[in-house]
């Protein structure tokens, strides 16, 4: 289906902020702490039951901490609090990786992305890789497409674009089971990009708005259920945010950009509301990685956690996990039962009555159990057949996490424990601080920070560090990970002794593809003016990131030469076999 562009006006949207205390209460366990005022929503009249249609939303670089329902102290309560307060909150959530490009690949279809081949030196694919997400793996939405949804996209996509030329757009989400492709940004959001040539910065969450919405009333006109993945273009770098929104947040530009992007979330699911199907809509929030703390204060917060994007501490790759679903999933329900992104996929499948592919090991598991153990009803038992069974009955969830340029575990989660083979220097905000040039006024990012940000064995040692036996810390007690546990003592050697078989046998499963981010060609990357790369700023150099309210000046700086011109790219302006 040809992408349309919708160009209605928004309705102008009064955010009521509303602060709340978050007290959690015990695993599993209704919680104690409050909303907004009023009651949770209730239970759905009776009627047959239908397939719902699912929407998943996917921030970018957003840490765990970064919402008022996962503690920030100053960060307004806006719609994704909403949805916490409305379903069920996860605080042990993980996404697959810690960068953008691996972490979406192990959403979408619900495997490691070393099985799939995404990783290599890029860490992510770039404007001029030729690879991207391998046609041969089935995504989310090629699965419910076989069960009868008309699937849409909006938003970023970072999963490839180009194979052999600037404009053929064979690893565009047309190719991985989309129907509809609005406003799409194909890999991230740029501090350099000419904000009037092509796009605006500041038009863009009312275009990704209007084409989501679009998607879905059209998707209801043909009596089909609908399944929409959005990308965020928050809170990735640049902090732009549109004038209403602009200067809203106490906690300044990036609470005001955390606000913007809620508000897209809300308008969205204000629009499901008004189309009659709150009731037959599972809504789910995360974030691909954890914050980027380098940039100074215009990075997230992953609250309590260690860390940040980048790295493979808890504060870059445990994310916020919020599900919703009136009548289905019980309002204000937190959890801290482990899970992942990646069992998003099996657990949809679950749920539709669809099938993952029975032919590769899936990685993700089916939580159904964990999100509708608060009905009042029995619900039936999963049908998914998954073939990495690694923790039949009640034993320990093992999560397994490899850096994206290499093939060897870096981090292995194991129940309440946590073990680091190679652990990266911790960059923090303090350090930023303490380094002459590299933050401003307020905290405000005069230079970019790329230090100690890979995570091979051959970088610098003072990056990197190898453990043998690996580090052992117990998250239950130290969810920050400061610290490890003395790994000679008889009770925390049984835990590693007992991990470790396990983690053997994983490795053992794994047939690692080629890494489909190493290969790159400038003949294929898409640019304004086709001279790329030579087009990465389309304009003179003017100097250092002007200060917050420069305005004028903001989009022309040179000072983050980490992507080029049109990391922005509507489809319409595509070529598409």
């Amino acid at each position: 289906m040809t992408a349309q562009i919708r160009t209605a006006t928004l309705a102008t949207l009064t955010l009521a902020i509303v602060l709340v205390n978050a007290n959690q209460g015990n695993a599993g366990e209704a919680p104690s702490w409050g909303g907004p005022p009023g009651k949770p929503p209730g239970w759905p009249p009776g009627g047959p039951h239908r397939k719902p249609n699912i929407i998943i939303f996917n921030a970018d670089d957003m840490g765990w901490g970064d919402f008022c329902c996962y503690g920030h102290p100053t960060q307004e309560w806006g719609p994704v609090d909403d949805m916490a307060y409305e379903g069920m909150r996860f605080t042990n959530f993980y996404s697959a990786s810690s960068l953008c490009s691996p972490s979406r690949a192990a959403l979408m279809t619900g495997r490691l992305p070393i099985r799939i081949g995404v990783w290599g030196d890029g860490r992510v694919f770039w404007a001029n890789s030729v690879e991207g997400l391998p046609w041969y793996e089935v995504t989310i939405a090629e699965g419910l497409k076989e069960v009868g949804y008309v699937t849409g996209f909006v938003g970023k996509w970072h999963l490839g674009i180009n194979a052999h030329s600037p404009t053929d757009g064979e690893y565009l989400p047309h190719h991985h089971g989309f129907d509809y492709v609005g406003t799409n940004l194909p890999l991230s959001n740029a501090w350099e990009c000419d904000e009037e040539h092509p796009y605006s910065h500041y038009k863009m969450s009312e275009a990704f708005v209007n084409d989501a919405t679009g998607f879905m009333r059209d998707a209801q006109q043909q009596g089909k259920p609908f399944f929409l993945y959005y990308g965020t273009a928050q809170t990735h770098v640049d902090m732009y945010s549109n004038e209403g929104f602009r200067g809203s947040s106490k906690r300044g530009r990036y609470g005001d950009n955390v606000r913007e992007m809620a508000w897209t979330v809300g308008a969205i699911m204000d629009e499901v509301k008004r189309m009659g199907e709150d009731f037959n809509t599972l809504a789910i929030f995360t974030s691909d990685n954890g914050p980027l703390i380098k940039v100074c204060n215009e990075g997230g917060d992953a609250g309590i956690l260690k860390g940040g994007k980048m790295n493979f501490w808890e504060g870059g790759v445990r994310v916020p996990g919020i599900f919703r679903w009136p009548g289905h999933i019980k309002a204000g329900i937190t959890t801290d039962v482990v899970a992942s992104q990646m069992d998003i996929f099996p657990t949809l499948m679950t749920i539709v009555n669809g099938s993952v592919p029975d032919d590769r090991i899936i990685d993700g598991q089916d939580i159904s159990s964990t999100l509708f153990k608060w009905l009042p009803e029995p619900q039936p038992e999963p049908t998914s057949k998954l073939l990495n069974q690694t923790h039949p009955g009640n034993e320990p969830r093992m999560l397994v996490w490899y850096c994206p340029d290499t093939t060897d575990p870096i981090t292995v989660r194991y129940g309440s424990h946590k073990f680091h083979f190679v652990t990266q220097t911790v960059w923090t905000k303090e350090a930023n601080f303490n380094e002459p040039g590299r933050c401003g006024d307020g905290g405000f990012p005069l230079q970019q920070n790329t230090q100690c940000s890979w995570c091979s064995l051959d970088q610098p040692e003072e990056c990197v560090t190898q453990h043998d036996p690996p580090l052992m810390f117990n998250l239950d007690p130290d969810p920050n990970e400061a610290y490890p546990l003395d790994v000679s003592l008889p009770h925390h050697k049984a835990v590693l002794d007992e991990m470790m078989p396990k983690l053997q046998a994983f490795q053992a499963s794994l047939i690692i593809p080629p890494p489909l981010m190493t290969p790159r060609d400038d003949a294929v990357g898409p640019c304004c003016d086709g001279s790329f790369p030579d087009c990465g700023c389309n304009y003179q150099y003017l100097g250092p990131v002007p200060p917050p309210g420069d305005v004028s000046q903001s989009s022309s700086s040179c000072a983050y030469l980490t992507s080029y011109c049109l990391f922005f790219i509507s489809l319409t302006g595509m070529v598409l076999p």
